[in-house]
């Protein structure tokens, strides 16, 4: 698989992640890699992991994000 992002400007580059929002496959040079904590509910509150979750975004979402 190719990824979107460079063939929008017609180069051809392999993927090797896709975006965790829309789903587009995505080459080293696209991807932005996110840490993320794990929380959990726990009786009346939460708990949160002592490991952070990894998360791979696109440019356009993660642009989308840092929008809000």
């Amino acid at each position: 698989m190719d990824c979107y992002e460079c063939h929008t400007v017609e180069r051809s580059t392999t993927a090797v992640a896709t975006c965790r929002e829309c789903g587009v496959a995505l080459c080293p040079g696209h991807l932005h890699v996110e840490t993320k904590e794990i929380h959990k509910e726990a009786g009346l509150g939460k708990t949160t992991g002592g490991i952070a979750a990894r998360r791979v975004v696109c440019p356009t979402c993660r642009r989308a994000e840092l929008s809000v």
